[in-house]
């Protein structure tokens, strides 16, 4: 019988017990837990977001190397480098140097739709100038809708789209106005071809390696091919950027003369920036992306002066810390915003003796690729 009762206790606070353990959490317990998953989360987010940084970035510089290839491409098969053409009067025929790039971007159907007796902005060429082109376009700059390029000849203030934009530039030199910004240097002054204008009105050929209306070679870049910037990012053009940070949504109020993948005015002069990114010419480098001509109004002679008819876009990423370009050799660097603008403009020149240039790829500091 005792053992009856001893037995019947132990099943009695083994229930208890049983239930006792099937409480909740605690008010407490619930906020250690919610506060350890908002600290995981912290963590992870910045971690997410790097690794989706490092996927767009390498999504950019394969469209570089494309780029490089097509150059390549070009030039094995015709003998020089391709040349946007672009007279310095207004309402003239132009073509930028990326359209002659097409057939070796597997868009050789484009090109031949394109007809060059005409400009870029003709109703013949707009089935394929509004055209998006995944290699002229970075993943880490914003899209804007798809937002399209206007062509402002003949037109007060800012036009309608009609040309879809692209996020690389083809570099023409040095701007006249950089040697006077950069006075810490007297290296600087060698650099530009002293009767070089923004408008080439002259006919000079410009300094870089893909001028406009020239034909040169792989041999007229004495500089080496693998010290010698072919192409610049430049994204998010129409729109100004500065610092990172928008001007403005509305390209009535801030807009940069560059943009459509298909304009040669989309090509850069280096001319770097102020700190701020408000001034150009300037001693830095990706502090934003051209002039803001906010109201200026495009006449018949073009926006005011220096530009003039000229593109005013200047080299612009949307890569933490610096911008990437595309070498004469079909290599990619990423140029770290902090490289003195020297360094940078000797790299833009194609035909500086090796003694007055001294500086080499391996300056720009970030990797090659």
């Amino acid at each position: 019988m005792r053992s009856l009762d001893v037995l019947t206790r132990v099943r009695q606070q083994g229930f208890r017990r049983g239930v006792g353990l099937q409480h909740g959490f605690t008010l407490v317990e619930l906020l250690v837990v919610i506060a350890i998953i908002g600290t995981l989360v912290g963590l992870l987010l910045p971690a997410v977001q790097s690794a989706r940084e490092s996927a767009r970035r390498a999504s950019c510089t394969n469209s570089l190397k494309q780029q490089g290839l097509a150059l390549h491409g070009y030039h094995d098969s015709k003998g020089k480098l391709p040349s946007g053409g672009r007279p310095p009067e207004s309402s003239t025929i132009r073509c930028g140097v990326f359209v002659y790039m097409l057939p070796w971007l597997d868009k050789k159907s484009w090109w031949d739709k394109y007809d060059t007796s005409v400009t870029w902005s003709h109703a013949n060429n707009l089935p394929v100038t509004s055209q998006r082109v995944p290699e002229f376009e970075c993943a880490s700059a914003p899209r804007h809708n798809n937002q399209l390029d206007h062509n402002p000849d003949g037109t007060t203030g800012f036009g309608t789209g009609i040309v879809a934009n692209g996020d690389y530039a083809a570099s023409l030199g040095i701007a006249p106005g950089l040697p006077a910004a950069v006075t810490s240097s007297t290296t600087a002054s060698a650099l530009v071809i002293p009767s070089a204008a923004y408008t080439s009105s002259s006919g000079t050929t410009t300094n870089g390696m893909l001028p406009k209306n020239s034909s040169i070679t792989f041999k007229d870049v004495t500089d080496g091919l693998s010290n010698t910037i072919s192409i610049f990012e430049s994204a998010g053009r129409p729109f100004v950027y500065q610092r990172g940070k928008q001007v403005s949504d509305n390209l009535t109020t801030a807009h940069t003369n560059a943009g459509g993948w298909c304009r040669p005015a989309s090509d850069i002069l280096f001319a770097g920036s102020s700190a701020d990114g408000k001034t150009i010419p300037g001693e830095f480098v990706n502090r934003t992306n051209g002039f803001d001509h906010a109201s200026e109004n495009y006449g018949s002679t073009g926006y005011p002066s220096p530009y003039g008819t000229e593109g005013s876009s200047q080299p612009y990423s949307f890569h933490p810390g610096g911008v990437q370009v595309g070498l004469g050799d079909g290599s990619v660097r990423m140029i770290d915003e902090g490289v003195a603008i020297e360094v940078i403009s000797a790299l833009v020149t194609r035909n500086q003796a090796a003694k007055e240039k001294n500086v080499n790829a391996s300056s720009l500091g970030g990797g090659s690729l």
